[in-house]
């Protein structure tokens, strides 16, 4: 359990050991658990750091990306709450009014954990280019998804497997970072526990350790050895250094 800036070293000290740890921050996707918002104090004490604020059929907090709506009023008073804890927010799955409402109301740290493009899927559930540089103007991270309905227009599970390869995740990635104008506000947010296998993920990956063939694919379209460490890992790390707590 990573809880804070001490936990998240340990747990990095330990890969140049003979026992290297898998560090879990944990992150609470929709926030209905939380029945009203003085009790995210609770949550934070037991460990949590990030919430979104819903999923995708909405909350008593926001609109998701399949339920359209602003944030309601309990929404805004946990906003307040969460500022006030140092608790992440994540706009993975907010509607986009509601995302807009975040942004302007919020004054710490936002992250969007796993979300791609609209440019290259259409659809709520992804970022229009204005909420990416939006999301860049508040030196946020856009974890892209390998789900290959997110990486390529109208695939389906009846597709071939090497219909969509880690190329289409490259182009995610450089998608982002041609509209922000650098490297440093696009990572990966696997989603692995989303509920789709290795028969949706691009052809060359089958478990997270093939998430490092992401790599050599954005070598190809020209990033430099410096610029892919960041997507593939740093870029996240430079955020939660910052918003952990001491």
């Amino acid at each position: 359990m990573v809880g804070n800036r001490a936990d998240l070293d340990a747990v990095l000290t330990s890969w140049e050991s003979e026992t290297p740890q898998v560090g879990i921050v944990l992150l609470m996707e929709g926030a209905d658990p939380v029945r009203e918002p003085a009790e995210a104090e609770m949550w934070f004490e037991r460990g949590l750091r990030l919430v979104g604020l819903s999923w995708a059929a909405g909350s008593r907090y926001a609109g998701g990306n399949a339920a359209p709506g602003r944030l309601t009023d309990a929404g805004r008073e946990l906003l307040a709450v969460m500022a006030d804890l140092g608790l992440i927010v994540d706009v993975s799955h907010l509607a986009e009014e509601s995302f807009f409402e975040v942004l302007d109301r919020f004054d710490g740290w936002i992250v969007a954990t796993h979300a791609n493009p609209r440019a290259r899927v259409p659809g709520p559930r992804q970022l229009s280019d204005e909420m990416i540089r939006r999301l860049a103007e508040r030196d946020s991270v856009i974890g892209i998804v390998p789900y290959n309905r997110f990486l390529r227009p109208g695939w389906s599970k009846g597709d071939a497997k090497d219909a969509v390869t880690v190329a289409d995740v490259a182009a995610a990635v450089d998608h982002v970072c041609q509209v922000v104008g650098d490297t440093a506000r696009v990572g990966l947010g696997s989603d692995f526990d989303g509920g789709f296998g290795a028969e949706s993920a691009p052809a060359e990956i089958d478990t997270v350790a093939d998430l490092a063939r992401i790599g050599p694919a954005l070598g190809e379209l020209g990033y430099g050895d410096e610029e892919i460490a960041a997507v593939l890992g740093h870029n996240w790390l430079r955020v939660l250094r910052a918003a952990l707590p001491e």
